[in-house]
């Protein structure tokens, strides 16, 4: 029977973009902000070793959290992987190791996986980066890492699943990987015989590298060596497994939320999508079945301007604006593609609020939780890198989108259901790219701080989303994050 938590906050984060947000370092700050006053959890409940949220520190130690929770920097935090996380536990082992590197200590005994929680193998991942070549031109922006393909996999009946409760049970770990093995090994092998006859639509390098990635999947001496390193790691690092968080670990709890909602594979602009959920829907589930009568608080994250690194829309997108700011954390990725960088993007911030409010509402339609960001989706908005934009003489914010007849749209109409067809999903994304931003000038800043035109340009994004940004990032620490407003 599972056992109720107690907890004085529960605080769900999630980034209303395309990813790269900044909620890596929101969730460091909001887990030093209560971590004098009680003990905190941050509790990962989507994505997989795909994430790559950046904290940097005041003394300048830098860590990319990819599985882990992004409060561990802090001492005595902890981290609790929930069923909804897809582990690759090979990488697991490296970050922990990376993290040591840095001075932090009891990792392992601060952390804590569901025995549910999918297991993305090497062969997951193989056949992830053949799909995306065969894709030619048209690639949907993977990170190329598998992650997408072992969660839909889970989906499938029949189809082998491995878990990380079966790193425990020899017998079926080595059965699991085998069966896993060939599984995958045809459905390459089918992959390479359709690209080949596409073989004109493809580039000769991309046909060489499909072989390339087939020849690394045959070689079936890589499964009695993936099980053997598996089935080593909770013996000799101590991995505790557990369907929910021991109640003393915890009198906070950060829900922290991996991607962005713009990416939600039923909400998202198809097919440049994650099979993930992006919004909040994975931890009001959690908050469920974990009996937590606390009232969570909703945070959602923006960048202070637009950015999406890879393929799909990106509306506001100015290639001035990717030259002139850089990212140290997000460069050109050979699976996911450059990073882009656009002005805000004041009509997907909203779209972004109303796929939290009504992806709840869908999911729990009952649920009191809901109740206080059912109108707006969110209780508290936080913008990041707002220090970024200093410097930059021409400032704008797009506050509509002009179609082709010149009318105006300042919202963009949201799917009828939770479950989308693929079909109406990918024409709301023609429908988009068919549009062009309408900009509403805003005065430039070149004072660090919060000078006047800065705190007018975060009036302006809260007027145009109908929420008062409740803190913003001017830097990249924690030290950097100021409250605005109480709910942050």
């Amino acid at each position: 029977m599972t056992a109720s938590i107690a907890l004085k906050h529960a605080l769900l984060v999630a980034g209303l973009g395309f990813g790269d947000e900044g909620k890596g370092s929101v969730v460091d700050w909001l887990t030093r902000q209560h971590a004098a006053t009680g003990k905190t959890l941050v509790v990962r409940y989507n994505g997989g070793p795909q994430a790559a949220h950046h904290v940097v520190t005041q003394d300048g130690t830098t860590h990319c959290f990819s599985q882990l929770g992004a409060g561990m920097l802090v001492p005595q935090s902890c981290t609790f992987l929930s069923r909804f996380m897809v582990v690759d536990p090979l990488a697991l082992f490296a970050e922990v190791q990376a993290l040591q590197g840095v001075g932090v200590r009891d990792i392992w005994a601060r952390l804590q996986l569901d025995p549910r929680c999918v297991v993305v193998t090497p062969f997951h991942r193989i056949l992830n980066q053949m799909q995306e070549v065969a894709r030619g031109s048209s690639r949907h922006g993977s990170c190329g890492r598998g992650v997408g393909q072992a969660l839909l996999d889970s989906e499938k009946p029949g189809l082998p699943v491995l878990r990380i409760g079966d790193l425990f049970d020899h017998n079926r770990l080595r059965a699991q990987l085998k069966l896993q093995w060939l599984v995958k090994l045809d459905q390459a092998e089918q992959l390479l015989s359709a690209a080949e006859e596409l073989h004109a639509a493809l580039q000769p390098s991309e046909h060489r590298q499909l072989q390339e990635l087939l020849v690394d999947l045959r070689n079936e001496g890589r499964v009695p060596a993936l099980a053997e390193a598996f089935l080593a790691l909770p013996q000799q690092l101590g991995i505790t497994i557990a369907e929910q968080p021991h109640s003393a670990h915890a009198d906070v709890a950060i829900f922290e939320g991996a991607q962005g909602v713009l990416l939600d594979r039923s909400y998202g602009f198809f097919p440049h999508v994650t099979p993930s959920r992006a919004t909040f829907v994975n931890a009001h589930a959690l908050l469920k079945e974990w009996q937590v009568d606390t009232q969570p608080k909703h945070i959602g994250v923006l960048r202070a301007y637009a950015t999406r690194h890879g393929a799909g829309p990106l509306p506001t997108e100015d290639a001035q604006l990717t030259a002139q700011l850089p990212d140290p954390h997000n460069g050109s990725g050979p699976w996911q593609g450059p990073f882009r960088v656009g002005h805000f993007d004041a009509v997907l911030a909203r779209y972004a609020l109303a796929v939290v409010a009504q992806a709840q509402a869908a999911a729990s339609p009952d649920d009191g939780r809901s109740t206080s960001a059912s109108a707006r989706g969110i209780d508290s908005l936080i913008i990041t890198c707002l220090d970024r934009l200093a410097g930059q003489t021409s400032l704008q914010l797009a506050d509509g989108y002009i179609d082709q007849s010149g009318v105006l749209h300042r919202t963009l109409p949201l799917p009828p259901t939770s479950e989308t067809s693929t079909q109406a999903a990918a024409q709301q994304t023609q429908f988009l790219q068919r549009l062009h931003p309408h900009y509403r000038a805003l005065q430039s800043f070149s004072e660090p701080g919060l000078p006047a035109a800065a705190q007018a340009y975060l009036a302006a994004i809260g007027e145009e989303l109908g929420v008062p940004v409740a803190a913003v990032s001017l830097g990249r620490t924690a030290q950097d994050k100021r409250n605005l407003s109480v709910g942050a």
